[in-house]
């Protein structure tokens, strides 16, 4: 006899009492199977018993052919059959009987019997249920419940099912095995006879089990502790298609189960309708009067089973918490979770659920405190947006990996991964436009970018970067390389064309956080963070701030205005470049590269600068880089100190005439802007001069241009100090330099006797900033003061430098080389 059972369930009606589909006392095991497979282990019922033994058979022969064994007692003939032999036929009604029965013929009489029995039985049964068809009957619609029991120790695995709760027994080799009362043996006729169950809700067990949460479980543990799941399976076709008509209304971006697969088992605890549950309940009153008994029989059910642990998560909710035994209520299917980063909110990421909580580890709610286990905790399927040139749909497993606690409530923004309606408020409005300026990014894009700075020493504009991914894909073929295979979930190109697509926040989200640009200034690519990109503001008033002749000034703009408008130059060459060529030539600090920078904003073009130090060895090379770039991008090429490029050209230096040659080429078919500045003009080459357009000479500045300088310089730091940002985050003191607490109202009286210094614009512009740290330092405003100090040491150094040269300056010096 085998020591342990199978099956069992809830409550039950009065008709149920008498079934013989189930026993009050639990047998020895029973299997039943549905339709004719093989039946075992049934005890024979206190019946008559008939013994069908071979013996038995012989012995029955015997006694009528011979009659109790007298030879002088014969059989008397028929008439007519006097000469004929008998037929000598033998049926073998055992071997038929089990056929018929489906069963193996070594079986015991007993059990043959037995199982005749049962098929009277169901005949009997078959032809009540066939005759209460007849009749029409109206059935209240009601649910059940039964006791699911799988036994570790069962090596043919076998399942029991019971009406009431299994209790624990002494047995087994944990000595808690399970076993019940009211035993369903036959499910199939137990539903033939309970035609009102709507639907069956199983308890699952499992007793006897090895595993190391099973072993931690010390004494007689309650029935309830080896319980280890519950599920709903539906019987009645009437509340599957009541829950079909349902969900196409409620549940159409939450996943849920088929509910026209009868017998398909969902398990609790049932988040598709905590989740819409709302939706649910305006769908149900548009349905069927006859369905709604069944739905509200479902209803029941969740609310007996779950009410108040539903009660519980929505309080929690509510305030923003979350416990660790309700965790997998936090994320849905088809809404947005966030994966924070701890550096700047704006690395943050985005992505949409496509998949409730995977808890991976069973016994991770055994930990205490902050729950760090052996492995994640758990994960949840997250689609997000790559782009490679074009955008593409990438999968992500986003994981839990800890709880910040185990026993009480939490944060739910503590998570490492938690639903976007949770975060601070504000942060869903800054990562939709995040993704906005992204997709401006998709095509070539010129832009501003904020650096993280804490101190705002010298910072008063920001970055300019070109993001162009096609040109970084073709200085980077290693990179990009079998990096992109399209597929049918990339977006489509129509879509990509559109300024304004019809796209939600499932796309504006969840676009990546970083794009490479490149640098204007230090001439590299690198990683942006997105959220710092903004649109270029162009600096239109830096032209007309600049301290040269008014003519001079109307001259540079009308010729950058035609060039901006595509006029056709005046060379009837056909292939010849139509560019606008200025040389801009003078002492340091006199305004040159100042200008080619208005011109920049003027014409609203990025602006390259290239000086002797970013050329390197390979000039050439180079060269052709630069303008490359600048035509691709539209940029105003600036060849700041440009003598190597146009130095005359001479027989013993075959490499530097090589250079000016190709210069000279390339400024042949060059159509874009190019400004060159040089303090060694006279050692110029002759083919230039025909190439340039304009030729502008910046000479040493007088009283009357410093003082304007000074008065733009410290204008715009008045200007710099009223902004906004200036009193932001990146305003914070350092540990040595302090606050800077602005400007004494006495610098602009003092404008005149700062003139008096004979500086260039570079070095008030390093006077300014100097004495403004210095002004930090001391925690002071900065005043005429600090001003004064900086350039009594700045004329310390030019008096030391014009002894050296014998009194000369460096003009005089420079004249005296016929190079200025």
């Amino acid at each position: 006899m085998h020591p342990y059972e199978r099956y069992s369930s809830g409550p039950s009606n009065g008709r149920q009492q008498n079934d013989s589909s189930y026993s009050d006392v639990s047998p020895e095991p029973t299997l039943r199977y549905r339709g004719h497979q093989k039946i075992t282990g049934r005890q024979p019922r206190n019946r008559t018993r008939v013994d069908h033994s071979p013996s038995s058979r012989a012995l029955s022969a015997n006694s009528e052919g011979e009659s109790g064994g007298n030879s002088s007692i014969s059989p008397r003939p028929r008439p007519g059959r006097r000469n004929r032999r008998p037929l000598m036929k033998i049926i073998d009604w055992r071997g038929q009987i089990c056929r018929f029965l489906n069963i193996e013929l070594e079986s015991t009489d007993e059990f043959v019997l037995e199982s005749l029995y049962d098929a009277s039985e169901k005949l009997e049964e078959a032809e009540r249920l066939a005759a209460e068809k007849l009749e029409p009957q109206d059935l209240t619609p009601e649910y059940q419940e039964i006791h699911r029991v799988r036994c570790a120790s069962d090596r043919d695995r076998h399942t029991y099912l019971y009406l009431e709760e299994p209790f624990v027994v002494n047995s087994g080799p944990r000595n808690a095995h399970l076993r019940g009362s009211k035993a369903i043996h036959n499910f199939e006729l137990h539903l033939e006879r309970n035609k009102s169950i709507s639907f069956i809700a199983y308890k699952d067990y499992r007793c006897c089990d090895a595993s190391p949460s099973a072993q931690r479980m010390s004494g007689n543990p309650e029935p309830s502790a080896l319980m280890i799941g519950e599920s709903v399976s539906i019987i009645s076709p009437d509340l599957a298609a009541a829950l079909n008509d349902i969900a196409k209304k409620a549940l159409a971006r939450i996943p849920h189960p088929n509910f026209l697969d009868i017998g398909n088992e969902f398990s609790s605890p049932y988040l598709w309708w905590f989740c819409g549950r709302k939706k649910i309940l305006e769908a149900e009153r548009a349905i069927d009067m006859h369905y709604q008994k069944h739905t509200s029989v479902f209803k029941t059910y969740l609310h007996n089973r779950l009410g108040a642990t539903w009660s519980t998560v929505d309080s929690l909710l509510s305030k923003g918490k979350i416990s660790s035994q309700y965790i997998e209520y936090l994320f849905v299917p088809n809404t947005i979770v966030l994966k924070p980063n701890n550096k700047t909110i704006g690395l943050h990421r985005a992505y949409l659920a496509n998949s409730w909580l995977n808890i991976t580890r069973k016994d991770w709610a055994q930990t205490s405190g902050r729950a760090r286990p052996n492995g994640r905790i758990g994960f949840v399927n997250g689609i997000s947006w790559a782009f490679n040139g074009t955008f593409q749909k990438t999968a992500s497993e986003l994981s839990i990996d800890w709880l910040p606690s185990m026993t009480d409530p939490f944060n739910i923004s503590d998570l490492m991964i938690y639903p976007i309606k949770f975060a601070e408020n504000g942060l869903k409005n800054t990562l939709r436009a995040r993704g906005e300026m992204f997709w401006k990014c998709r095509w070539r894009n010129y832009v501003s970018y904020s650096e993280d700075s804490t101190s705002g020493i010298q910072r008063t504009s920001d970055s300019r970067f070109m993001i162009d991914y096609a040109t970084y894909r073709q200085m980077h073929p290693s990179e990009s390389k079998n990096q992109y295979i399209s597929s049918d979930d990339d977006l489509n190109p129509d879509l990509m064309s559109q300024e304004d697509p019809p796209l939600n926040d499932d796309f504006w989200l969840c676009l990546p956080t970083t794009i490479p640009g490149f640098n204007m200034n230090k001439k590299e690519w690198t990683n942006l963070d997105v959220s710092r990109i903004t649109p270029v503001q162009w600096n239109t008033e830096a032209f007309e701030s600049l301290v040269v002749d008014k003519e001079t000034k109307e001259l540079i703009n009308a010729l950058v205005t035609n060039q901006i408008d595509a006029e056709k130059g005046t060379d009837l060459m056909s292939g010849k470049g139509n560019g606008l060529f200025i040389l801009l030539h003078g002492g340091p600090g006199t305004g040159k590269t100042l200008t080619a920078e208005s011109v920049a904003e003027v014409a609203k073009k990025p602006l390259y600068r290239v000086t002797c130090g970013d050329i390197g060895t390979k000039a050439e090379d180079y060269l052709e880089v630069v303008l490359l770039l600048g035509k691709t991008w539209g940029c105003v090429v600036l060849l700041d100190e440009a003598d190597v490029f146009l130095e005359q050209r001479k027989i013993s230096d075959l490499q530097r005439n090589a250079l000016v040659s190709v210069f000279l080429r390339v400024l042949e078919y060059y159509d874009g802007i190019l400004i060159l500045t040089s303090n060694r003009v006279g050692l110029f080459d002759e083919a230039f001069k025909s190439r340039i357009q304009l030729t502008l000479r910046y000479k040493k500045l007088e009283k009357p241009q410093r003082k304007q300088i000074w008065d733009n310089f410290i204008s715009r730091l008045e200007e710099f100090e009223s902004s906004p940002q200036t009193h932001g985050p990146q305003r914070k003191p350092s540990m040595h330099s302090g606050v800077d607490l602005g400007i004494d109202s006495e610098v602009r009286q003092k404008l005149s006797d700062l003139a008096d210094a004979e500086l260039n614009g570079r070095e008030i512009r390093n006077a300014i900033s100097t004495a403004r740290q210095l002004a930090m330092f001391r925690k002071e405003k900065m005043g005429y003061e600090h001003l004064l100090v900086v350039i009594n040491e700045a004329k310390k150094f030019t008096g030391y430098l014009e002894e050296l040269s014998g009194g000369l300056t460096s003009d005089d010096m420079m004249k005296a080389e016929w190079t200025r």
